[in-house]
C-alpha cells in the first residue's frame, strides 16, 4: 500500500505526540488507570538521571487519593501518611532504575489527577515530576451485574413469549377462515 507524502507525515506526527508523554513522564505510574472506590496497587518506575546517587523518593496524593500503605523496597526504610510515602536510606545509581509501591484509595471522581515525585539526591537536590493517573468510573459488583442480566433475561422472556402468542393468534385467524 503506497501512502502520500502528507499521510506519512500525518502518521509520523501523531506517533511521535504518542510516546511524548511517556518519554516526558520521568517517574511512571503502573497501572494508570484505577475505578474510582476502589484500592490498586500502584508501583512507580522511578530512574535516575543525574550523575549523584539518588537517596530518597517521595510520592504526594492530592486529595480524593489515600495512601493506605507504602511497601517496602529492599534497602529502604519507607514511611507514610495519607498524603504523603517516602523512601530513605537506600541509593540508586546513575543511569540505574528502582521502583517502589503504594496501596492506593481513589475516592475522587473519575477524570485525571497528578501526583507529585520527588527525587531526592545526597547533595541536596530535590528534583519533582508530576506523575498522572486516570480515575475512571466505579466497577460494579457482581450482584449488580447479575440483577442486570435478570432483567434483560426477563425481558427477553417476554419478547419471545409475545411473539409465540402473536404467532398463534395469526395461526388460528387463518384456521378459521372459510374452506374452499
Amino acid at each position: 500500500m503506497r501512502c502520500s507524502g502528507w499521510s506519512s507525515l500525518a502518521i509520523s506526527i501523531c506517533s511521535a505526540l504518542a510516546f511524548v508523554g511517556a518519554a516526558s513522564a520521568h517517574v511512571f505510574a503502573t497501572p494508570q488507570f484505577m475505578p474510582s472506590q476502589s484500592t490498586r496497587t500502584i508501583t512507580f518506575d522511578v530512574p535516575n538521571e543525574r550523575d549523584e546517587p539518588m537517596t530518597g523518593f517521595a510520592i504526594t496524593a492530592p486529595s480524593g487519593l489515600t495512601i493506605e500503605h507504602a511497601h517496602p523496597n529492599a534497602g529502604w526504610t519507607e514511611e507514610f501518611s495519607a498524603s504523603t510515602a517516602s523512601w530513605t536510606g537506600g541509593s540508586v545509581a546513575r543511569a540505574a532504575q528502582t521502583t517502589f509501591r503504594i496501596s492506593l484509595r481513589a475516592d475522587a471522581p473519575p477524570g485525571p489527577v497528578v501526583m507529585q515525585g520527588e527525587q531526592r539526591y545526597d547533595s541536596g537536590a530535590v528534583v519533582g515530576w508530576p506523575v498522572s493517573l486516570t480515575i475512571v468510573p466505579a466497577e460494579q459488583s457482581s450482584s449488580q451485574n447479575l440483577a442486570l442480566a435478570g432483567v434483560v433475561g426477563l425481558i427477553g422472556l417476554l419478547v419471545v413469549v409475545a411473539v409465540a402468542v402473536l404467532a398463534w393468534r395469526r395461526r388460528a385467524s387463518t384456521d378459521v377462515g372459510p374452506r374452499r
